[in-house]
């Protein structure tokens, strides 16, 4: 069966948005580094604080470099949305069959909310996760968010209009 254009929803990357994160990032990792590493003498930091501040700097400097390579390098659709299911490029290389979502949910730590999509094991299992979401999953769950994690962060659209397309799209499994 043939797909009709009117049917799919393309959702980009935000080059502004990227930027911004990136520019975000490189402040973070900076002061991470500066605290962390006694730069520019400071050294009035306790040792817990510096510990911290080294372990923010790897982890800032990651996130830096993953906004930086997304902003430079991923073009075309970030998130795709059919009548058979999600993908987000981030996430899965594979489409998501809106049969296999058992719940939605928004999952929100520190101002940034999620998309949480529960998906059944046995599907999940076949997924080509990327290799953030395979990482990361056992920790999102320790924090609260049971599923596969779909943010608006650094995308033309904003977390509300995400929701709403995806509501849309899968009424049953947003009303589990």
């Amino acid at each position: 069966m043939a797909e009709d254009a009117a049917d799919l929803v393309n959702i980009e990357g935000s080059p502004a948005a990227l930027l911004m994160l990136t520019g975000l990032g490189v402040l973070m990792t900076a002061v991470s580094a500066v605290v962390g590493f006694g730069l520019l003498g400071i050294d009035d930091a306790s040792p817990f604080s510096r510990t911290i501040c080294i372990f923010g700097t790897a982890f800032f400097g990651l996130c830096t470099l993953i906004a930086l390579y997304r902003l430079l390098f991923v073009r075309g659709p970030v998130i795709t949305i059919s009548p058979q299911g999600i993908c987000d490029r981030r996430v899965a290389a594979d489409v998501i069959p809106w049969s296999s979502i058992r719940k939605l949910s928004t999952w929100e730590h520190s101002g940034q909310r999620a998309l949480v999509l529960n998906v059944d094991p046995a599907v999940e299992r076949t997924l080509r996760l990327s290799t953030m979401a395979k990482y990361t999953r056992r920790a999102n769950r320790a924090l609260g968010a049971d599923g596969l994690c779909i943010t608006a962060q650094g995308l033309k659209i904003s977390y509300d209009e995400l929701w709403k397309l995806v509501e849309q799209r899968a009424p049953a499994a947003a009303r589990r």
